[in-house]
């Protein structure tokens, strides 16, 4: 079955998929100085597969059973699930159509069998709406949200077929701040319409929503806070918001400036200012030193506070895990974790000041974790490693 098309929906033709091609072409010859960047977002049955992924698209083209002539643009939405998942999709070429069928992402199966009385296949959809044209055929343009989600055909599915949940939600609030977020479900033409009963929960709080879909919560701490959304007969969605403390330099406020001090009363110089040494003591909050999570409850945000007897200038972490006998670094431009040798660390800058937050790009996977903050101050000084605090061990299982 292909994704984004219903059983009999499926409408194309040689003639109509070689226009879109040409089009393609000529579009991705006009953009190709600026990469079209889009999001993409895979929903499993039970679970989210794939937290919303920003990518930027190419000009390479998608072949996945190494047959040359068996070519998706790289402008594609088939080429945005590519770059998104790391190529963690399967599925065969079907010749009469001219595109991959998708048969599992990110390790889940539906491959449509007519025979089935309740048949799942992946549905693809964009901007919200049900896409009339597989993933190989669409072409992208810069700002798409791509869904990718199990759908049924047959007399035993569930009925009404679940569909896609949004919520909206303000990009900030202050930590104890009454936020109102409005969920709402979509149909396969894109009409919006609230959601009455909607569960919305994250950061340590949890709202139902009301008749016309509102919801009010509040967060009791500051740092990037992921609210999850489901509702019955519906496809769960997500989106975060970020907690500050006041104006404490986070999430586009701005911290108050220091008072200057006060003028010198003597005419002697004043001793050059002392540059330490001085401890910077790093200490992350996020994540309990040598504890045991759940897959479904494994950290995604990364955050913690450095002190310092004078301005901290920067701060950089890193992540490394050992599974199976194989180790990885998380890649912070890659959005994801790439082989490394096993004790290689590779830092990069989460932040310039006393705290700091990292959300990553999608839950982890099993393995050993060990989690380093480095940070520097404006004399000069280093955090020294110390672990529980700076060096954080930790498992997922």
């Amino acid at each position: 079955m292909f994704e984004g098309t219903r059983p009999g929906a499926l409408r194309c033709c040689v003639l109509a998929f070689v226009g879109a091609a040409l089009l393609g072409l000529l579009a991705a010859a006009g953009a190709a100085a600026e990469p079209t960047s889009v999001t993409v977002r895979v929903e499993g049955l039970s679970e989210t597969k794939l937290p919303p992924t920003p990518v930027a698209l190419g000009t390479a083209p998608v072949v996945k059973d190494g047959n040359a002539s068996h070519a998706c643009g790289g402008g594609t939405a088939l080429a945005a699930l590519e770059l998104a998942t790391g190529g963690n999709w399967n599925g065969p070429w079907n010749s009469k159509f001219n595109q991959y069928e998708i048969f599992s992402i990110e390790g889940e199966t539906h491959e449509f069998e007519p025979s089935s009385k309740a048949n799942y296949f992946w549905s693809f959809w964009l901007d919200e709406k049900e896409s009339e044209v597989g993933a190989c055929e669409a072409q992208l343009q810069p700002g798409d949200r791509l869904l990718f989600f199990p759908s049924c055909f047959g007399e035993a599915c569930p009925s009404p077929a679940p569909l896609p949940l949004g919520v909206q939600a303000p990009a900030s609030a202050g930590v104890g701040e009454a936020v109102q977020v409005t969920v709402s479900r979509f149909t396969p033409a894109g009409v919006a319409s609230n959601v009455a009963g909607a569960t919305v929960a994250g950061g340590g709080a949890s709202a139902t929503t009301d008749a016309l879909g509102h919801a009010t919560l509040s967060f009791a701490s500051a740092g990037e806070t992921l609210l999850r959304v489901s509702a019955p007969g519906s496809v769960r969605t997500e989106t975060t918001v970020c907690v500050h403390a006041g104006n404490d330099g986070t999430c586009g406020t701005q911290a108050p400036a220091l008072a200057a001090p006060p003028p010198a009363v003597h005419a002697a110089a004043p001793p050059p200012p002392y540059k330490g040494p001085y401890a910077v003591i790093a200490q992350v909050t996020s994540v309990r030193d040598q504890h045991v999570y759940a897959p479904a409850g494994a950290p995604r945000v990364l955050s913690g506070t450095v002190s310092a007897h004078v301005a901290v200038t920067s701060v950089s972490i890193s992540l490394r895990r050992r599974h199976a006998g194989r180790c990885s670094v998380y890649n912070a431009v890659r959005e994801r974790f790439v082989r490394a040798r096993c004790g290689r660390s590779e830092f990069f800058a989460v932040a310039r000041g006393a705290s700091f937050s990292y959300l990553l790009p999608g839950k982890l996977g099993p393995g050993a974790y060990v989690l380093e903050v480095h940070a520097n101050d404006a004399a000069g000084n280093q955090v020294t490693a110390a672990f529980g605090k700076s060096r954080i061990r930790f498992y997922v299982r």
